[in-house]
Order: structure tokens, then C-alpha cells, then sequence
């Protein structure tokens, strides 16, 4: 049985080197040779490295036309060498606040000022808590005057009883 059909613009490429489109991340050395394909991924080596990657096949898209000076293979995600395993790459990002009187900036076309672009780094106050809190303020005020009348009538009674006992 004959292998998976290769896509009509990655026939040609045989041993010529070509490169990904956009590189993949943390791999210096951006020229790959197609070692095979099948049905879930293209195997490919390093020129450089001969580091071997298992790209998977929904992430690698058109070949392009051109091939001067090296073929150019598009990737449909940007990609991410960790661990011996090529995944997507996600970019992390935190948006600074902005000055008090600063301008803001242009916005895109559709771009609702109600919805948040960011989430909120910060844990807000649970909405119950506030009511929590006052209850257990009240318990303690409760649980400090009972402390305070127990010890008043103590030092009121008490000192009575020893008098009267070492009288005799």
C-alpha cells in the first residue's frame, strides 16, 4: 500500500533545505530537510543541529512558490521546541497601567470599552465577606463583655468569701 499523499507543494522538497514561516521558537537554526510524512506529522532534521522534530501536520500549512533562495513551509500557528515536543506558543501579556492624564491609545475597529482586554490579576473581595466579617466583629464583642462581667463579679464577691474565712 502506498504511503499518505504529501501536498503538491511539498513533492519537490526531497533533501533540499527549506525553512518554517514563523520560525520556531526556541530553535536557533531555522533550515529543516523533510525527513518523512505521513497522515499525523512531518519528521523533519536541523541542517545545523541534527535536532529531529516531529511537527504535527494540522499546524503546517502552504509551501510557497518561490524557492529562491531557500523554500519557505508555513506554519498555521507559531510554534514552541520545550521538552522535546513542538506546541503551540503562547505570549504571555500583562498590559501596563496607563498614566492619569495620558491619552488613550487608537482603537481597533469593534472594540468595546466595557470589556475588559486584560483579567484582572488582583482577587477581589468575595461580596458575603463584608457581612462575615461584621458577624464575627459582633461575636467578639459579645464573647469580650461576657469576659469583662464574669471578672467584675468575681473581684466583687470573691475578696467577701476570703474575709469571711480567715476571720475565723
Amino acid at each position: 500500500m502506498p504511503g499518505p499523499p504529501i501536498p503538491a507543494s511539498f513533492e519537490g522538497l526531497g533533501r533540499r533545505p527549506f525553512s518554517f514561516y514563523p520560525p520556531i521558537v526556541n530553535v536557533e537554526h531555522n533550515e529543516w530537510i523533510l525527513r518523512r510524512a505521513d497522515w499525523t506529522e512531518f519528521q523533519v532534521i536541523n541542517t545545523k543541529t541534527k535536532a529531529e522534530l516531529s511537527v504535527p501536520r494540522r499546524f503546517v500549512g502552504e509551501g510557497a512558490l518561490v524557492e529562491e533562495p531557500v523554500m519557505i513551509v508555513g506554519l498555521v500557528k507559531e510554534l514552541e521546541y520545550r521538552e522535546g515536543l513542538v506546541l503551540p506558543h503562547v505570549r504571555r501579556v500583562i498590559e501596563m497601567p496607563r498614566a492619569v492624564n495620558a491619552t488613550a491609545p487608537a482603537r481597533a475597529p469593534g472594540f468595546n470599552p466595557r470589556i475588559a482586554p486584560v483579567v484582572g490579576i488582583r482577587i477581589e473581595a468575595k461580596p458575603g465577606s463584608r457581612v462575615l466579617r461584621l458577624l464575627v466583629a459582633m461575636v467578639a464583642a459579645v464573647v469580650l463583655v461576657c469576659v469583662v462581667v464574669v471578672i467584675f463579679f468575681q473581684s466583687v464577691a470573691v475578696p467577701h468569701r476570703h474575709s469571711v474565712t480567715k476571720k475565723r
